[in-house]
């Protein structure tokens, strides 16, 4: 399976102006540091993170809502940092967006057929009428009545209004979908039903997906590959059930404790690897490791000097001096980070 997508060294910073003693003080937000990673055609890569990671800021680099500060972004072998007018245009046929707010997304002024066939209006496709016929095709598809395309936004759920920004994101039949925490704000029911939509309408579509959450467990339901970033950094990239079963990142590992099990005996007797501290400022990232100001295992080295995106295992990269599958053992209780430090150390 060849790579649709190809990103490398991919980093975004965002100025920041301070006044001080009469005078600006430029300084920079590093959003995005040195990432690199590929999608193959057809599949789905989960990029998660907490909050303020930088993985939003990913995906709108890699379709160039926000242009990159630094690196390059290969989509079928095209560089898309060099893609100007006509040519930017005709990618943008082939990659599009999934917003995060189902609410915010959708112009309250338009209604559901005009927004839906918008991005025909602008690519010039059809008539109007056919536009409109088009908007009620995908309306069917996404699991709405397309008799309801003179509807407006404040008429729908939120469920409802996330199926159509999926309609209008199919309306050009793209390759690439950047999902952007897609199902962040909808109720857990909602959720599972527009995950299995996206699921449905990948099999239906040969559709390619970059899907960016914060919730391990909605990622594992749809993710092939997943990659963890941290302030801005990748620190793991697996497949789904390797991550899953053997992190090699005590940052993943955190996080993966977190998950909730259906399993009530295994919930009660099972102990969070809760992580002490703040994360860093990104305007002012730690030296090293960017993890090890919050770390159980981390070590001088640690602070000293940052850990390379190395092969661990067989289709398994993870940056970490001591990465070791379950360093710090999930759910284990009475684990320390002595404990760990010395699993790691021999």
């Amino acid at each position: 399976m060849s790579d649709l997508l190809r990103v490398e060294h991919l980093t975004k910073h965002f100025a920041v102006h301070q006044r001080f003693l009469g005078s600006r003080v430029g300084n920079y937000v590093s959003a995005v540091d040195d990432v690199s990673f590929n999608v193959r055609e057809g599949e789905t890569l989960g990029l998660v993170g907490e909050s303020g990671c930088g993985k939003s800021t990913t995906g709108r680099c890699i379709i160039r809502l926000t242009e990159p500060t630094s690196g390059s972004i290969f989509f079928e072998d095209r560089n898309v940092g060099e893609l100007q007018g006509k040519d930017l245009k005709a990618f943008r046929r082939q990659a599009q967006f999934i917003f995060q707010d189902p609410y915010a997304s959708l112009n309250p002024r338009m209604t559901i057929g005009e927004i839906i066939s918008e991005p025909l209006a602008i690519h010039g496709e059809g008539t109007r009428a056919e536009r409109q016929s088009r908007a009620k095709e995908l309306l069917d598809v996404v699991g709405l009545n397309p008799e309801h395309i003179s509807r407006y936004p404040h008429e729908f759920s939120g469920g409802q209004r996330q199926r159509i920004g999926i309609a209008r994101a199919l309306a050009l039949n793209p390759k690439l979908l950047i999902c952007d925490e897609p199902v962040s704000a909808l109720d857990v029911s909602i959720q599972a039903q527009v995950l299995n939509l996206l699921d449905r309408l990948q099999d239906e579509f040969g559709l390619t997906y970059v899907f960016i959450a914060h919730d391990l467990s909605v990622v594992q339901h749809i993710s092939d590959r997943i990659a963890v970033m941290y302030l801005g950094k990748l620190v793991e990239v697996s497949d789904w059930k390797s991550l899953y079963m053997q992190p090699y990142h005590p940052y993943t590992q955190s996080l993966l404790s977190a998950v909730p099990l259906p399993d009530p005996d295994r919930q009660r007797n099972r102990e969070r690897i809760l992580l002490e501290g703040d994360p860093p400022s990104p305007i002012d990232p730690p030296t090293g490791c960017r993890f090890h100001t919050r770390c159980p295992i981390a070590q001088e080295i640690c602070s000293n000097k940052e850990p390379e995106l190395l092969q661990v295992a067989s289709g398994h990269t993870a940056a970490c001096h001591f990465a070791a599958p379950n360093p710090v053992p999930v759910g284990v209780k009475g684990t320390t980070a002595a404990t760990a430090v010395a699993a790691v150390s021999g």
